[in-house]
């Protein structure tokens, strides 16, 4: 039986048919989607003057782009106290219910940055691109702070503090979760990590992706620039130019 013609052509037109490489938004979480008005610092020394009654621990610790995990450490460290994975354990379960109890207290300034949930509602209407997150904090943390301020549902996963001390591990475990999710292979050059610190342009750029600096942390678009972000913007706020950069 001779082959129908549609049978011929159908192999060829299928080869012809170029799907679009999906993209990967990886998104830092305090001051570059939210601001929490140290709801978390607040928690954290609460947490250590709870189980070994010792005050204001954290003081003088970095914060801005570091891992809970690191931080936590540096905390137990600098107040003579073991900073064994047991500590920490009992430290961030103590956090935990104290963050939680910060964010819902009437004096917490938790809010959205501008522009934040307006892009994620963007980036989420198309069906090439996945948003996750890279954040430092540990993963029930971010998730109530995001729930704080209604930007949960964007997020389906993401790497946290508990999958290590060193931010740039992040991104490669956020890849390989991304991977398993979508069933596809990211390229890096089809990957953006989004944060508001030199920590965040270096993750990303440790792996070849893309950074975009969002100046509405710590750090103002010259240091961004420094750092070696692909691109540097004051923040979220105008959708299209957002767009005009990820897409």
């Amino acid at each position: 039986m001779k082959p129908d013609l549609l049978d011929i052509l159908l192999p060829a037109r299928r080869a012809s048919i170029r799907i679009p490489a999906m993209k990967l938004f990886l998104f830092d979480v305090d001051l570059t989607l939210i601001r929490t008005g140290g709801a978390g610092i607040r928690a954290l020394d609460a947490a250590i003057a709870d189980l070994f009654g010792i005050e204001h621990a954290f003081r003088g610790v970095e914060f801005a782009g570091r891992t809970d995990r690191a931080i936590t450490e540096d905390g137990l460290t600098r107040a003579g106290l073991d900073a064994s994975e047991e500590s920490l354990l009992r430290v961030r379960s103590a956090y935990i219910r104290h963050l939680s109890v910060e964010l819902a207290s009437p004096g917490c300034t938790v809010h959205r940055l501008p522009g934040s949930k307006e892009i994620l509602e963007t980036l989420a209407g198309e069906p090439e691109f996945l948003c996750g997150l890279v954040t430092g904090n540990w993963k029930e943390g971010a998730f109530l702070k995001l729930a704080a301020c209604g930007l949960d549902a964007f997020f389906r996963y993401g790497a946290f503090a508990e999958n290590g001390r060193d931010r740039r591990m992040l991104v490669r475990d956020d890849m390989d979760l991304a991977a398993r999710w979508s069933g596809s292979i990211f390229d890096p050059r089809n990957v953006w990590v989004v944060g508001d610190t030199p920590h965040d342009i270096d993750c990303g750029r440790a792996w070849g992706t893309n950074t975009l600096g969002v100046a509405t942390g710590p750090y103002g678009s010259d240091a961004l620039k420094e750092a070696g972000a692909t691109a540097v913007l004051g923040d979220l706020a105008d959708t299209g130019a957002v767009m005009g950069i990820l897409g």
